[in-house]
């Protein structure tokens, strides 16, 4: 009988014991409240992901979405940021509001992490066209290569952001890739490749009503961004890999002729580039400093683009 007591109360004390824990365990663990977005952290079980500007967490609690880390003006020890140690307590102050604090004691300024979200996570559309020389944005005269137009798109994700001023100024690093569409004004003008070297002709054997070469590059930007407030600039250079090339003739039935070459263009290049916005809105210019083909082995030309960017 005494022994059946024994046990019984064993088993009580057990059971409140560990009642007792789990009522405490979330104890260090911040609600995220939809409009308290600074007084969101992280708990050492808590996952982040990040997608461009836009920050999804899962942790105990749900999946939590922070849209704009450019706004997100707490600080957080390093170590608590990045789960080293215990987690996150908020405190409170006397209004009630929930205070940036580790168990009371105030980060110093040698520890606090900076954000820096760059806006190199874009895709950019607009027009291309070529210049006789970097930066004019004029052409002399194109000859065959004479232009009925050029439509440029490219997409860009942010690879890498070092803050120089807060999250004020900063170096941005991306990779990305862009295409250039260039429509000849020459509706049957067809390019080849020849002994090294570039050769045109009018290609009569059928009816064509498009010539077009079409421009694939790998893209590794690095640029000097500056924020303020909803505002952003942004400038530096671009390399380029050509990593696809091709001329497609295209006929009034809709029959398509392509070949498939680099047309003596140049494997690597570089351009300059600029942007400016607002939110998530700007314009940009791309102008190249290397001519688009190999020297002596094609017409000297040198593509440039301007348009609108998108960043998300």
């Amino acid at each position: 009988m005494r022994t059946i007591i024994k046990l019984t109360m064993t088993g009580v004390v057990l059971m409140a014991a560990t009642s007792l824990f789990a009522e405490t365990d979330g104890a260090t663990a911040l609600d995220f409240s939809a409009d308290s977005a600074y007084s969101q952290t992280k708990t050492n079980d808590a996952k982040s992901y990040h997608f461009g500007k836009r920050e999804v967490i899962f942790d105990d609690n749900g999946i939590h979405i922070m849209k704009d880390r450019d706004n997100f003006d707490q600080s957080f020890d390093d170590d608590n940021f990045r789960g080293n140690q215990g987690g996150y307590t908020p405190q409170t102050n006397n209004n009630g509001n929930v205070s940036n604090q580790n168990g009371g004691n105030s980060s110093s300024k040698h520890n606090k992490y900076r954000y820096f979200s760059p806006n190199l996570s874009s895709i950019d559309f607009g027009v291309s066209q070529f210049a006789s020389n970097p930066l004019s944005f004029t052409i002399d005269d194109a000859g065959y290569m004479d232009l009925k137009r050029g439509f440029h798109l490219s997409a860009c994700l942010d690879a890498a952001g070092l803050p120089i001023i807060s999250r004020r100024l900063g170096i941005a690093v991306g990779v990305g890739v862009k295409c250039d569409f260039y429509t000849f004004a020459t509706q049957n003008l067809a390019l080849e490749k020849v002994d090294g070297r570039l050769v045109h002709y009018a290609d009569t054997s059928k009816s064509y009503k498009k010539s077009k070469l079409t421009n694939t590059h790998l893209t590794v930007p690095v640029v000097i961004e500056v924020h303020a407030k909803d505002v952003w600039l942004m400038a530096g250079v671009e390399g380029n890999l050509l990593a696809w090339s091709n001329t497609k003739l295209k006929t009034s039935s809709g029959h398509k002729d392509r070949v498939h070459s680099n047309f003596c263009q140049n494997l690597f290049s570089y351009n300059l580039v600029a942007k400016i916005g607002v939110d998530c809105v700007g314009a940009y210019v791309r102008a190249n400093m290397s001519p688009l083909f190999s020297k002596d082995k094609g017409p000297e030309l040198y593509p440039y683009s301007a348009g609108i960017s998108l960043t998300f």
